[in-house]
């Protein structure tokens, strides 16, 4: 497993409520997620302070749904991205990632439907 070397702490990033596909893209930016995307030896440890009210799936999605695309399904996501948050939080957590790789889904061509 890879070493622990980067954390990305929501409460950086304003709160308690997170919004909108474009903020969650602005912090994608700020927080250079692709280039922790791109790096296989980096596992990243996402803390979500207990003060968090809510985190949108449009957020969630600006902020990670490339990375999740990347990744590829969801175990390998949560292996590189560690969730440090409340149980509540961590239901928005998993739609995000369905939601991401559904969208993926859609994106690939069907086998064997040509």
């Amino acid at each position: 497993m890879a070493e622990i070397k980067h954390i990305i702490d929501f409460a950086n990033l304003g709160g308690p409520v997170y919004i909108g596909r474009e903020k969650g893209e602005v912090a994608r930016k700020k927080l250079s997620v692709d280039k922790l995307d791109s790096d296989p030896g980096v596992s990243v440890e996402v803390i979500i302070p207990s003060t968090t009210y809510s985190i949108n799936s449009s957020f969630f999605l600006g902020l990670f749904g490339p990375s999740i695309r990347t990744a590829g399904t969801r175990e390998a996501f949560l292996k590189k991205y560690i969730f440090k948050c409340s149980a509540e939080i961590m239901k928005s957590v998993e739609t995000g990632i369905q939601r991401a790789l559904l969208e993926h889904s859609y994106l690939l061509p069907k086998k064997g439907r040509e």
